[in-house]
């Protein structure tokens, strides 16, 4: 529950900073899902790994799929935050009406 609610929290603030820069907030938010369910899945995968190598307690698979989660949340940060601003936002608006 809890990661669900960081999720959710993670792809607002993606979403807001996307919107800063002059893009469309949804396409980064559904990156930042697709990204933190993605790496955890493979921290999954590689904590399944390691546990089975070194006959660890199961329970490093779960902090390992965590560590992924955290991972894909750092990337899709990352991602968005070395956006370049929109064109969209760099040209000035129209002088105003001149009358008389």
């Amino acid at each position: 529950m809890l990661e669900l609610i960081a999720l959710l929290y993670l792809t607002r603030c993606v979403g807001g900073i996307a919107r800063q820069k002059g893009r469309k907030a949804g396409w980064f938010q559904l990156m930042t899902v697709l990204l933190w369910f993605g790496c955890e899945l493979g921290g999954g995968v590689v904590g399944g790994i390691a546990v089975a190598l070194t006959d660890s307690p199961e329970v490093f698979i779960y902090l390992f799929a965590l560590a992924g989660a955290v991972v894909g949340a750092g990337l899709s940060i990352l991602i968005v935050k070395t956006l370049p601003v929109s064109d969209s936002l760099l040209v000035p608006p129209p002088p105003p009406p001149a009358f008389g």
